[in-house]
C-alpha cells in the first residue's frame, strides 16, 4: 500500500494531472541544464564534424590516404580502395584579368571518382575542346575572371629541362572546398600536361590508414601518409578534439551540481506535502528516493531535449556554412566550411552519463538534509 502511495506521489509531483502552467513552471527550473546540454552537444558535434571533414579532405584532395613512390599492386589494396597516378609541378596561371601562382597536379582519368567529386563539390562542363582540360577552384575562377569553357595559359616549370614552358588549357571544371589552403592554389589537369613534374601514386582508403600502411611497408613499398604531409594541420585537429572532449566532460560533471538547486526548488515548493508525508509515517529515506526520482526524471528530460536541440542547431549551422561565399568572409578562410555532420555517439553518451551520475550523487547527499529541513520549516511556519 505504501509503495502504491509513493508511486502515486511521484507521478503527481512529476506532472501527471497537473495544469499546463504548473508543468511549465516546473520545467523552467531545468532550463539551465537544457541550455548547457544543448551548447555542449552543439560544440562537440560541430568541432568533431569539422575535424572529420578536414581529415577527409586532406585524404581526398591533399595527397590521398598515403603516397607511394612506385605503383602498388592491386591485390594488396582493399576492394574499395583506390590508387591514382599523379604528377605535380609549380606553375603560373595567366588570364586577361590576372595571374596566380599555383600548384598544378596532373591526374589520371579515374582521379575524380564519385566520392572525391562530391567531397570537393566538383562541377564539370559538357563542353568539348581540342585543348587539354583544367579544373580550377571557384576562388581562382573568380580571381582570374574565368568561367567554364574559357582558355587559361599556364606557365609550367619543367624540372627535366630546368625551364618554363607555356601551355594553353580550357576550363573544364570548377571545384570548391571552402578551405583556402587548397582553393587558393591547387589546379588539376592531365598527366600529359605535367610530363616533367614529380611523379607519385596516391592511395585512398576508407579503412584504417595505419593498418594499410603497415601492409604496404611489409611488401617493401616506401610510404608517406597524409598525416606526415600535413602534420601541423592534423596535430591541430587531434589536439582541438581532445581538448574539447576533456572540457565538455568537465562541464558535464560540474553541471551535475545544478541538480542541487533544482531539488531545492522542488523541496521549497512541496515542503507542506513533504511534512504531511513524513508525519504520516513515510521515512526520510523513502522521501529522499522519491525526490531523487522526480528530479532525475526532470533532468533527464531537459538533457534529452537539450541534446536533440543542439543536434538540430548544428545541422542547420553546417548547412548554412555550406551555402556561404567564404571568400567574402576572411575569418572563415582558414576553416573547412563544406562538410557533413558527424555525430560522436560514444562521447555524447559519456557526457549524458557523467551529467546524470554526478546529479544523482549530488542529490543523494543533499536531499536527506533538505527533506529534514522541510519538515522543520513546515512545522514552524
Amino acid at each position: 500500500m505504501r509503495n502504491e502511495a509513493l508511486s502515486l506521489y511521484i507521478s503527481r509531483k512529476s506532472g501527471k494531472g497537473q495544469s499546463r502552467r504548473w508543468k511549465v513552471r516546473t520545467f523552467l527550473s531545468t532550463l539551465l541544464v537544457f541550455f548547457i546540454s544543448m551548447t555542449l552537444a552543439f560544440a562537440l558535434v560541430f568541432v568533431f564534424s569539422m575535424g572529420e571533414g578536414l581529415d577527409r579532405l586532406l585524404q581526398l584532395l591533399g595527397s590521398g590516404s598515403m603516397t607511394s613512390s612506385t605503383p602498388v599492386e592491386s591485390f594488396i589494396l582493399p576492394e574499395d580502395s583506390r590508387m591514382n597516378q599523379v604528377r605535380q609541378s609549380a606553375a603560373l596561371a595567366l588570364s586577361q584579368k590576372g595571374s596566380e601562382l599555383v600548384s598544378l597536379k596532373g591526374v589520371d582519368d579515374d582521379y575524380f571518382f564519385p566520392e572525391r567529386a562530391e567531397a570537393i563539390n566538383l562541377v564539370m562542363s559538357e563542353e568539348e575542346s581540342n585543348l587539354q582540360p583544367v579544373v580550377l577552384s571557384s576562388y581562382l575562377v573568380h580571381s582570374l575572371g574565368l568561367e567554364t569553357g574559357d582558355r587559361l595559359t599556364v606557365m609550367i616549370y619543367d624540372e627535366s629541362y630546368s625551364r618554363v614552358r607555356p601551355v594553353i588549357l580550357f576550363v573544364r571544371g570548377i571545384y570548391s572546398t571552402g578551405y583556402r589552403e587548397f582553393d587558393s592554389s591547387l589546379i588539376f589537369s592531365t598527366l600529359e600536361v605535367v610530363s616533367g613534374g614529380d611523379e607519385s601514386w596516391e592511395v585512398y582508403t576508407p579503412h584504417d590508414v595505419d593498418e594499410l600502411e603497415q601492409e604496404l611497408v611489409s611488401h617493401g613499398y616506401k610510404i608517406r601518409d597524409y598525416r606526415q604531409e600535413h602534420r601541423a594541420v592534423y596535430e591541430n585537429i587531434s589536439l582541438s578534439v581532445s581538448l574539447l572532449n576533456v572540457i565538455v566532460a568537465l562541464i558535464a560533471f560540474l553541471a551535475g551540481f545544478l541538480s542541487i538547486s533544482v531539488s531545492t526548488e522542488y523541496l521549497e515548493r512541496d515542503k507542506k506535502d513533504i511534512a504531511y508525508m513524513l508525519l504520516s509515517g513515510t521515512s526520510v529515506h523513502e522521501m529522499v528516493s522519491c525526490y531523487t526520482r522526480i528530479t532525475m526524471r526532470r533532468l533527464a528530460m531537459a538533457l534529452a531535449a537539450g541534446l536533440v536541440t543542439g543536434l538540430c542547431a548544428v545541422s542547420l549551422t553546417i548547412h548554412m556554412l555550406g551555402t556561404l561565399d567564404v571568400y567574402q568572409i576572411p575569418a572563415l578562410q582558414s576553416y573547412v566550411t563544406s562538410f557533413s555532420i558527424r555525430i560522436p555517439f560514444l562521447m555524447l553518451f559519456v557526457i549524458a552519463s557523467v551529467l546524470l551520475l554526478s546529479s544523482y550523487i549530488c542529490l543523494r547527499t543533499s536531499l536527506r538534509y533538505g527533506i529534514s529541513r522541510s519538515l522543520y520549516r513546515s512545522l514552524v511556519s
